[in-house]
């Protein structure tokens, strides 16, 4: 790879920023404070979308892209987002013509499959390797539900006690077969999904590319997006074990920045490095819904923005992420909304005593998003 003249480059670059440069780098990098008109561009700066819980993926593409997002649109009919399970073995939105890229880097994932694993979703390794086996013929050419599915999957393996487990809605024995592209979810049918062969449903693909340049590029769009972070934060995204994601980031160490957050190093991309370089404090207040990537990732720097004693609060049982009240780019409180017959009413649980002027900010912050169809108008923010 030829050497760039860039000084911010190699193993021993650095670059000394403080948090609320960071804290304004970020939330631009993610598209709050620099919203993209295509939602799809959002989704891929953002390394996919957490989909688990529709509504806050649809307000995750929402608040970052105008006008508000299709969502339906371009699942169903345009097909240029597709929903999967990805990293951390979590729903996700990813961009269509991206899709053969993830599925090359999530085979870098390993399902351990333990006695514990067996035990607790009643399928042994080698019936989940059977399942995985026979998805391909069970899914050709159709669009089955999870009952469906089950009852097929059952009749190809000859294995009909498997249909319960096939039956969770937590989809733990297909997740090994979706992150190696072999199904996807299709259009609902009523209010049960629909899982489909991602060649039936989308048609002809590119090729997978080699899985180490996939991975390269999931890890600088990483960085990119959650950055400056650890291997270890990658390793939690990503939904992997600290020593393979600590293996990838030293394969590639020296074309990384070390970047210096108030003394603390961390890792940026060195196109990242440069417009972090440049990154003004963060300013400002803003609502972020549920599951924000804001506060999904990365882990080391919840210390840092969330105040001491409240992380519980923000990140909760289950792996619950609340929507957050941001105040210049560090979470002040946690909101709710509730549709109520008068309209929205915003009810603020704040951290930390809030000042008349972010009060008015907080105001004119629900205004806007109900301006973009995030909720229903007229909007009114409750106090503490």
């Amino acid at each position: 790879m030829a050497r760039s003249s860039n000084p911010l480059r190699g193993r021993n670059a650095q670059l000394s920023v403080t948090w609320p440069q960071v804290c304004g780098w970020r939330l631009a990098q993610q598209c709050v404070t620099a919203p993209d008109a295509d939602p799809l561009q959002v989704a891929a700066r953002l390394g996919g979308v957490q989909a688990q819980v529709t509504s806050s993926a649809e307000f995750t593409l929402g608040l970052r892209s105008t006008p508000a997002t299709a969502v339906d649109r371009m699942l169903e009919t345009d097909r240029t987002l597709i929903k999967t399970w990805a990293m951390r073995g979590t729903l996700h939105w990813l961009p269509t013509n991206e899709y053969p890229m993830w599925v090359a880097a999530l085979r870098f994932r390993e399902w351990r499959i333990t006695p514990a694993w067996e035990k607790y979703h009643g399928v042994t390794k080698a019936e989940l390797e059977a399942i995985t086996d026979a998805l391909p013929d069970a899914l050709d050419g159709r669009q089955l539900t999870r009952d469906e599915l089950a009852q097929r999957l059952a009749e190809v393996t000859g294995s009909p006690h498997l249909k319960e487990q096939l039956r969770s809605g937590w989809g733990a024995v297909l997740k090994p077969a979706a992150n190696r592209g072999l199904l996807c979810f299709g259009p609902d049918r009523g209010r049960n999904v629909t899982f489909v062969r991602p060649h039936d449903w989308l048609g002809a693909m590119p090729e997978e590319p080699d899985a180490a340049e996939a991975l390269r590029a999931v890890l600088l769009r990483f960085l990119d997006a959650y950055g400056p972070a650890t291997h270890n934060d990658f390793a939690r995204w990503f939904g992997v074990a600290e020593k393979p994601a600590r293996e990838l980031v030293a394969m590639h160490a020296d074309d990384l920045v070390v970047a210096e957050i108030d003394g603390t190093p961390a890792w940026v991309s060195p196109q990242g490095a440069e417009s972090l370089a440049r990154a003004e404090a963060a300013t400002g207040v803003h609502l972020l819904g549920g599951f924000d990537p804001y506060v999904l990732a990365p882990i080391s720097h919840r210390a840092a923005i969330i105040p001491e004693g409240h992380l519980d609060d923000v990140s909760r049982t289950a792996g619950w992420i609340s929507a957050v009240v941001l105040v210049d780019g560090f979470v002040a409180g946690t909101w709710t909304a509730d549709d109520t017959a008068d309209g929205t009413k915003v009810q603020v649980q704040p951290f930390v005593p809030l000042t008349p002027q972010v009060t008015a900010a907080l105001a004119d912050r629900a205004g806007a998003l109900a301006a973009r169809g995030l909720v229903p108008p007229p909007v009114s923010v409750l106090g503490p």
